[in-house]
């Protein structure tokens, strides 16, 4: 089944716009410069694919009509008026085994030497470890009703397009004026910090919940660290998202006010 760590994109993404094993500078802008090597991932480096047909989730939607979260088996208000149902013909769920994938990364030059200069920038990198892509997506109204048994949700008529989630960008392979579509619509990432720095350069605290690897640089007894984090959690990304959305807002504001 789909890790806990699964988190829901906020647009879907055309298929093969993401790959797992992927590095990504920004994981909520897959397409600003990411790092992929294919040839360093190999059959012991994939889990089995979870398949599951007839999809059904309960997802949240924000003001602007992007996905926000999935609540399925979670308690909900009757009264929400942000809820459509997200139904698929087939949802798969594909994803790496994050050690040993990650290690055979860092053994690869050009993936080093790309980390390398990453590290040199202080830039916080994501691993993508899982992918869930669904096959002819539609969203439906969701009809949430209480009863003695408690709370049912049931597909209403297909929601307004006001109500439906928005796609991606309009220079994206995917239709933006169709409520179906087939796509990636949920990820999960690891997040990596490498550092340059001595050999016997001490941790910090924040860095004792990461694996690390060490490389030697041949520059003296400089070394690159590499971490990786657990899955990163959809709160994160969210924070992530708001921090992008303020950086925006703010560019923004400064270029109105020249």
């Amino acid at each position: 089944m789909a890790s806990s760590g699964l988190f829901l994109l906020s647009q879907p993404l055309p298929p093969n716009t993401l790959s797992l094993g992927q590095l990504l500078p920004n994981p909520l802008s897959p397409s600003s410069g990411p790092f992929f090597s294919a040839s360093t991932l190999g059959a012991q480096d994939l889990r089995k694919p979870h398949i599951q047909a007839r999809y059904k989730d309960l997802v949240a939607f924000d003001d602007e009509g992007r996905l926000a979260a999935s609540l399925s088996g979670r308690k909900v208000d009757p009264s929400r008026k942000d809820l459509v149902l997200l139904l698929a013909d087939e949802m798969e769920y594909r994803s790496l085994q994050p050690n040993s994938a990650f290690d055979n990364i860092c053994q690869d030059p050009a993936a080093l030497s790309w980390m390398r200069s990453m590290a040199a920038q202080n830039q916080t990198l994501y691993f993508v470890v899982g992918l869930q892509e669904l096959k002819n997506a539609t969203f439906k109204s969701a009809v949430i009703q209480e009863g003695p048994l408690g709370v049912s949700v049931t597909e209403g008529p297909t929601a307004p397009k006001t109500s439906l989630p928005l796609h991606v960008r309009r220079d994206s392979s995917m239709d933006i004026t169709d409520s179906s579509s087939t796509g990636v619509y949920g990820f999960e990432v690891r997040k990596v910090q490498c550092r340059l720095g001595r050999t016997d350069e001490p941790h910090l605290l924040e860095d004792l919940d990461l694996s690390w690897n060490y490389h030697r640089t041949g520059d003296g007894d400089l070394q690159l660290s590499i971490g990786m984090s657990k899955a990163l959690q959809a709160e994160e990304l969210r924070l992530l998202a708001a921090a992008m959305e303020d950086a925006s807002d703010a560019s923004y504001n400064s270029s109105d006010s020249e």
